[in-house]
């Protein structure tokens, strides 16, 4: 029987200080391990991408990077809506 393939989720990975300047390279190495870019974010640091659960554990090992969180989402009332 083949193993279902683990759902994906949105993820941004934060690279440490002193990694900064290599973040493209630092990308390259996330993808080499199952790790979807979406965006490379040099002015803050971060990478953006898709990745399953289970492998955050194998990006915190990756050297330079500094956090590994699912990204959140915000949803805010209509400009109209009543303040209570």
């Amino acid at each position: 029987m083949s193993e279902l393939a683990k759902p994906e989720i949105e993820v941004i990975i934060t690279v440490a200080q002193d990694r900064r300047a290599h973040l493209k390279q630092l990308a390259s190495e996330l993808q080499s391990k199952g790790f979807k870019v979406t965006n490379t974010m040099e002015g803050l640091g971060m990478i953006s991408g898709m990745a399953a659960t289970d492998n955050f554990e194998q990006f915190r090992n990756v050297d330079g990077v500094a956090a590994v969180e699912a990204a959140g989402t915000v949803q805010l009332p209509p400009p109209d809506y009543e303040i209570q």
